[in-house]
């Protein structure tokens, strides 16, 4: 999956469903606006899983930091294929 690629049929999307004509400069814009929304759920949903990992394993504190781990890795993945868009 090509966040870019999602991020700029979503301004397309919106541009449509508006019936706006925007420019290609525009069109930009918005998708950096959704990129960053994206970009900002990720982080939001990463740091819930992180605390739902540590209460639901408190009884294994090892597996819980390694989930943690590979969670935040995939985040951090994330965020640069996000970051790569802008």
């Amino acid at each position: 999956m090509n966040l870019s690629n999602v991020a700029t049929k979503a301004a397309t999307d919106a541009s449509k469903a508006l019936s706006a004509s925007l420019t290609e400069s525009e069109l930009e814009k918005v998708a950096a606006i959704i990129a960053k929304a994206m970009e900002n759920a990720v982080l939001e949903a990463s740091s819930q899983h992180s605390t739902v990992c540590v209460d639901c394993l408190t009884h294994d504190q090892d597996l819980a930091h390694k989930i943690q781990k590979k969670i935040e890795l995939k985040k951090v993945a994330l965020i640069a294929n996000l970051s790569s868009f802008r």
